[in-house]
């Protein structure tokens, strides 16, 4: 029989998940993941999320999960200010994961890739100012 998992939410944001699975797959209603959710998770060892967009509400989310070895986000992902990541390793190190935690991330918009324009795609000039050296816009 498999582990019942508790999911408690306030209008979208899940504030704690509990429950002594192995894996934990978010649901779809999920919008937002507050500071403590999963610091009761000690034995959870992937966690999916699946969705459009999902914000973080505080760094180092899931450092309660001590034996994790997969983390797949399936979405835009924002920090608490609601800044969009835009690379992989910065996901990373506000998330505080492990080297030996597999990140799989896939956003489905344009602007998710790294040093893109989230207007139209272009590649961003590097300086204070990002601008996009096709569109002319700035990020």
């Amino acid at each position: 029989m498999a582990e019942e998992i508790r999911f408690d939410m306030i209008d979208g944001t899940l504030m704690q998940c509990s429950g002594g699975a192995k894996k934990i797959v978010l649901p779809n209603t999920v919008r937002s993941i507050a500071a403590q959710a999963f610091a009761a998770c000690t034995t959870v060892e992937e966690i999916e999320i699946p969705g459009n967009q999902i914000r973080l509400l505080a760094e180092h989310i899931f450092s309660g999960c001590m034996a994790l070895k997969k983390l797949s986000l399936w979405g835009e992902a924002e920090d608490v200010a609601g800044k969009r990541f835009t690379s992989r390793t910065k996901l990373r190190e506000y998330l505080g994961l492990a080297e030996s935690v597999q990140l799989e991330w896939e956003c489905p918009t344009i602007w998710c890739l790294e040093d893109r324009c989230q207007f139209c795609g272009g590649t961003l000039r590097d300086g204070v100012m990002r601008v996009c050296s096709f569109c002319g816009r700035m990020n």
